[in-house]
């Protein structure tokens, strides 16, 4: 009799344990469905407030309410639609997931891997802000020692954390590869990749530039490409990409320049930039970036790396990389065409000067000799403790 009793109260017992079991087990259940509904619901929150993509960057920042002064000079549009904050912020795991990945490689393991002739000891810190690297050709000594005593002087870099790199080719002029190498030991500044340095092989330096950057500069916050007849203010790009990125602005799948839309496709044979029906048969160029100067978030490089093993490759750099690539990604242009003004010469110098706000920033010059005449007129108004401690906030 006293065994059945214990018995059934073993099964009873045991029960009870069971049920308690189930009962934790459901409102734990219950907790995290509440909680994926409630993710759900901030995350709904967000894409409504992301809708509306045709809006200019100007728009954005001022439903903030910020420094309306600044705002007014940040003229940036974006094409096609601003990937606003809340529409990154549902990306950002699988984004970063996906473009850190080979960020870390060997660069052998890259697309596009050449030997490098010259590898500078240059070395990208996280605390550095910016890297600039220039198209360069080997023989335009006179040009690059103009930008290492105007806009790229180092001690000018410092003061914003940011590095200057020279990328170019090779050429059959042995003096002139002579005279590479020991440019390249004074002053530490250039990558120089085995490739013939000529207009069809543009697209070659391109993607050397890249693939080191993606190896070597990954953990820096901007990347800005320009050319070696270009004179960039410093100080205003600075300025504008640090007030960008306080508000959480161009931290990813960016491209900021002067954004070229329906350009023809010069077919004239006698141009150097001819280009046959057989090699691009449109009549007009796809959507891309002036290649003067522009600008990417760190993630990039790497991007148009990994993209490129898809895209066929195409000559003509500036179309190949900021059109056909940044395209195929599905990445939109933003277009800072009010920043950019072309063929400077000397008798328009005092019509810049003029130009109180800045608004141009990036200076295209024929002539070199013209900018250190502008780089002085720049760096004047720049040289005083309250000016550089407002670029450096």
């Amino acid at each position: 009799m006293l065994l059945r009793r214990s018995r059934r109260f073993r099964m009873l017992l045991l029960l009870l344990i069971i049920s308690s079991i189930y009962l934790l087990l459901h409102v734990h259940s219950t907790k995290e469905r509440l909680k994926i509904s409630r993710q759900e619901i901030e995350m709904r929150k967000m894409r409504d407030n992301a809708r509306d993509n045709n809006i200019t960057i100007d728009e954005n920042i001022h439903k903030k309410e910020t420094d309306s002064s600044l705002v007014h000079v940040l003229s940036l549009t974006v094409y096609g639609g601003l990937q606003s904050k809340g529409n990154e912020v549902l990306k950002v795991q699988n984004s970063l997931r996906n473009s850190s990945s080979w960020s870390l490689l060997p660069e052998k393991e890259l697309p596009y891997y050449t030997h490098h002739i010259i590898k500078p000891p240059l070395l990208c810190v996280p605390d550095d802000f910016m890297i600039v690297y220039i198209h360069a050709a080997p023989e335009n000594s006179k040009r690059r020692m103009a930008i290492r005593q105007t806009w790229g002087d180092k001690k000018v870099l410092g003061k914003f954390k940011t590095k200057l790199l020279f990328v170019m080719g090779v050429v059959n002029n042995r003096h002139v590869m002579d005279m590479v190498k020991v440019e390249s030991a004074r002053y530490n500044d250039i990558l120089q990749t085995e490739f013939n340095d000529t207009y069809r092989n543009l697209n070659s330096k391109a993607m050397a530039a890249l693939r080191w950057i993606a190896t070597n500069c990954h953990n820096i916050s901007y990347i800005m490409k320009t050319d070696d007849d270009i004179l960039v203010d410093i100080f205003q790009v600075v300025k504008h990409l640090r007030y960008l990125q306080q508000y959480e602005y161009a931290r990813e799948k960016f491209i900021l320049c002067n954004v070229w839309e329906g350009m023809p496709v010069l077919r004239n044979k006698e141009s150097k930039w001819y280009v046959s029906p057989e090699e691009y048969p449109n009549k007009t160029f796809e959507v891309y970036c002036s290649g003067s100067a522009y600008i990417l978030s760190p993630d990039m490089p790497v991007r148009l790396l990994k993209i490129s093993l898809k895209v066929p490759r195409f000559w003509v750099d500036d179309v190949y990389v900021t059109g056909m690539l940044v395209n195929a990604l599905g990445i939109k242009h933003t277009n800072y065409g009010s920043a950019y003004i072309f063929g400077v010469r000397e008798d328009s110098l005092h019509e810049i000067s003029k130009d109180i706000i800045r608004k141009r920033i990036i200076h295209h010059l024929p002539e070199t000799e013209i900018m250190y005449k502008l780089w002085n007129d720049l760096n004047e108004r720049m040289n005083h403790s309250i000016a550089t401690r407002k670029v450096l906030k």
